[in-house]
């Protein structure tokens, strides 16, 4: 039975985070070391309700990263007013104003790219699976383009129709032996949301 405020959900109230998704990208972390002390620039796409900006923050701070850049874009406006990080109302698959929005910051390229974004879903998996794999899609130059060669991704998938062909594709761009399809233990259990991770 769906339950709204399960155990993640009171963990990340009790921890101040925002959402309990926050928990994924964790476990995520922990397993495989997406973050390091080498991390310097971050983009997180699709970033609200902005706990995984949180994440990432506290995981710089935790790692004594100097002078680190976490950029999130998102449909909707927020501040989170920590230092380094910086959020935009912006549409990631305009990639002319996104490149604007680099060029402001001196950046080049990214050392991580996450993305837990998710299309409005209207509880058809099949079609919001469809719906999915086509936001990711308009959204895979931003990594093609600013994710450094070296460069790690956490990317929230619904599998169904076009999932396979969706994960071959990014296999093909990004190398196959450092892909991995993962589902964490916070991701709820009639999820069909799954990450794709490369490391």
């Amino acid at each position: 039975m769906y339950n709204p405020y399960d155990f993640y959900f009171k963990k990340a109230k009790k921890e101040g985070f925002k959402a309990r998704s926050v928990y994924k990208l964790e476990e995520i972390d922990r397993k495989y070391k997406i973050f390091t002390k080498t991390t310097r620039n971050v983009l997180d796409i699709g970033c609200a309700p902005w706990s995984w900006i949180q994440y990432i923050w506290k995981r710089m701070q935790d790692l004594w990263v100097k002078n680190f850049k976490i950029l999130g874009f998102d449909l909707k406006e927020t501040n989170l007013n920590l230092p380094g990080v910086y959020t935009y109302a912006q549409d990631a698959t305009q990639l002319d104003k996104v490149e604007d929005i680099l060029k402001n910051h001196d950046i080049k390229s990214f050392d991580v790219i996450t993305s837990d974004m998710a299309p409005n879903t209207i509880g058809i998996k099949d079609i919001d699976a469809i719906r999915s794999v086509n936001l990711l899609e308009k959204t895979l130059p931003i990594y093609e383009k600013f994710l450094k060669p070296d460069g790690k991704f956490v990317i929230k998938v619904f599998m169904g129709p076009k999932f396979d062909e969706f994960v071959k594709k990014i296999k093909s761009l990004f190398w196959w032996k450092k892909i991995k399809i993962f589902k964490p233990q916070a991701t709820r259990k009639n999820s069909k949301e799954v990450y794709v991770i490369r490391y």
